[in-house]
């Protein structure tokens, strides 16, 4: 039937009147249960599901998996969080198939700083050719403006744009320049480059593969990597375009990386480019008055990735207005 949006506060407000009340017995979930409160700063119930009740992103999911390995000896595979979604379903998987029970603390600076050996794709001819090739484009289609390009530091840093359109990752190359392009890397979901010519493509053009699906581990070092070797990396902290224009909720990933590995994270404020091509358009509107505005970097001494988080999207979120 028809999403009926309007109710969605109402749905979330009844929420916990409709969560299981009986909890499982066993030390298994008290264990893992406890685990996932601490993480989530909130109440978690038996039937909490780990991505619609918990919001778990990425490197909540690889965190979790890691305290499972130690704390149980077993070895958590994203199939196994998609056959088993809820705190209740997890917990009796993990009784069933534990080998030991050992409290362990889970130190996300171990996956970060972990030695794994990454090739990361060579910057090719189409890399620079599309990049200027699109700009001359954009500037003839529509009314564009860059500022404050002063603003970004020498290599490496992290690039966070909010994500309008389609169209965004070229914006902010637009900004740099070619040698800052050739040291810049994007990233791309396994699912979207499966095509041979795609991976051919994605291996000339700086894209950095990551495979959520199998291994989040690694895919997360890839990203590191790209740091590591002295380079940067453009993330959308929001992980999806906007789906009316308005800013959402930024995951905490590209704040992990920076405060890890010690690098600035460069907030990027688009504008305008939702109003030239909104969500479910094929054909941008022509003229439309789009700025791309790079903000002062915000250094990770003294803050918490959640702080870090937190003032790249206020940032943001102050330019937009």
């Amino acid at each position: 039937d028809k999403i009926k949006r309007f109710k969605l506060k109402d749905l979330l407000a009844s929420s916990d009147e409709k969560k299981d009340s009986v909890e499982p017995n066993f030390k298994e979930y008290s264990v893992i249960r406890d685990f996932i409160s601490k993480q989530s700063e909130r109440k978690v119930f038996p039937n909490d599901h780990f991505e619609f009740d918990l919001a778990m992103d990425s490197l909540d999911k690889v965190s979790f998996q890691v305290f499972l390995k130690k704390t149980f000896g077993v070895d958590i595979k994203e199939i196994h969080l998609e056959e088993n979604p809820t705190v209740k379903k997890m917990s009796e998987y993990i009784r069933e198939k534990s080998k030991k029970m050992k409290l362990e603390i889970v130190n996300l600076s171990d996956i970060f700083h972990e030695k794994v050996i990454v090739n990361l794709p060579k910057s090719g001819f189409t890399h620079l050719f599309i990049k200027n090739a699109s700009k001359h484009l954009f500037n003839l289609y529509f009314r564009i403006k860059i500022n404050n390009k002063e603003n970004i530091p020498e290599a490496p840093f992290i690039l966070a744009p909010n994500h309008q359109s389609y169209m965004d990752g070229l914006l902010v190359t637009m900004g740099l320049t070619n040698s800052q392009v050739k040291q810049t890397y994007f990233y791309a979901k396994e699912k979207h480059v499966r095509k041979p010519w795609v991976k051919r493509f994605a291996n000339k053009n700086n894209v950095i593969v990551v495979d959520i699906n199998n291994d989040l581990k690694l895919s997360l070092q890839k990203l590191a990597s790209v740091i590591k070797q002295n380079n940067n990396i453009i993330i959308f902290p929001e992980g999806t375009r906007t789906n009316d224009g308005e800013l959402g909720d930024f995951k905490k990933t590209f704040a992990i990386l920076s405060k890890e590995l010690n690098v600035p994270v460069v907030p990027v404020c688009i504008k305008g480019a939702y109003n030239a091509l909104p969500t479910g358009k094929k054909m941008p509107k022509p003229a439309t008055k789009i700025s791309i505005s790079f903000l002062k970097p915000v250094m990770p001494k003294d803050k918490t990735a959640e702080q870090i988080r937190d003032l790249i999207k206020s940032e943001i979120e102050n330019n937009l207005k």
